[in-house]
Order: structure tokens, then sequence, then C-alpha cells
């Protein structure tokens, strides 16, 4: 028993020693301005003339992925903590991430991973997911308020990262 735990956790490390030595495979940054944000429930925003290019890009990005979402307006969590609230009250409502009870003030608005196609993530955290009850951040329906402006950074690694618990 002894040996099969030392040979997965050897296993294990492989793939953490060459994103030590060599960082993510590929970094890509872009900017949502929420306050823009168009309905894509009907058409498909990859083939949308407005977003092919930034889809394209995203959809080279197929293995695993560790992105998140900066809050770079200056709203205030708890104004943004209340509008995703309000949201998730309403009628016909699509599932949201869960809400922390004590949740500190952070430019952060969430950190998520995928083990393949980043871009189907982020349309589920656009709010444009044909199902209601995957979890996703649903931007389109509570942030135009608020004016909110976001940057997305998604760090893609080696497909060796998901073989590896």
């Amino acid at each position: 028993m002894e040996t099969t735990i030392k040979e997965i956790s050897g296993n294990a490390v492989i793939p953490l020693l060459n994103v030590s030595n060599n960082g993510a495979k590929k970094i890509k940054e872009f900017f949502i301005n929420c306050s823009e944000l168009e309905d894509y429930n009907h058409v498909d925003i990859t083939e949308s003339e407005k977003h092919k290019t930034l889809y394209k890009e995203l959809k080279e990005m197929d293995g695993p992925c560790l992105y998140f979402f900066e809050i770079l307006s200056d709203n205030l969590t708890s104004d943004i903590i209340d509008k995703i609230k309000e949201y998730s009250n309403s009628e016909n409502s699509k599932s949201i991430p869960a809400i922390k009870k004590t949740i500190p003030e952070s430019k952060i608005l969430y950190v998520g991973k995928v083990k393949r196609h980043f871009w189907g993530r982020l349309i589920q955290h656009l709010g444009f997911y044909k199902v209601n009850r995957t979890q996703g951040l649903q931007l389109f329906y509570w942030s135009k308020q608020l004016n909110l402006n976001i940057k997305v950074t998604v760090f893609e690694f080696e497909p060796e990262m998901i073989k590896h618990k």
C-alpha cells in the first residue's frame, strides 16, 4: 500500500514540476464591458461578427485551464453580491455559484477551472447556456445596470494536468 501511495504521489508531482519550470502553456486576457452585453441566448455567440475572433482564439485553448474574472470598475463587492442575490431570487433565474456567508472586499469575482473547452464555460458564465441548472455567473442577467468592467485571465496547461489527481 505504501508503495502505491508513493507511486501515485510521485506521478502527481511531475505535471506540477513541469508547470513550476515552464509556466502555463498559454495565457489569454480579455475584457468584458458588462453594460454592452447583448442577448446571445438564441444566436451562436461564437459565430457573431463581434465575438468571432475571440472565440476562435479561445477554441484553440483545448487543454485544462485555470481562469479568473477580475473587477476593473469601482463597484463595491456588496453591491455586486446584492445584484447576484436579487437575480438568483427572481423567477426563472439560471443557476449561480454558491455565495459565501462572509465576503471579503475583493476585485476577484470568480475563480474556476475546466478540463477542456474554456470557451464553452465562458458562454455559461455570460448566461447564454440553454440548461438553466448549469452553474455560472450569468453576467448578462444582473451586471448591466452596475456598468461592471471585467478582465478575464485564462491560463491553459498541458493535457497531462488532467490525468493526475
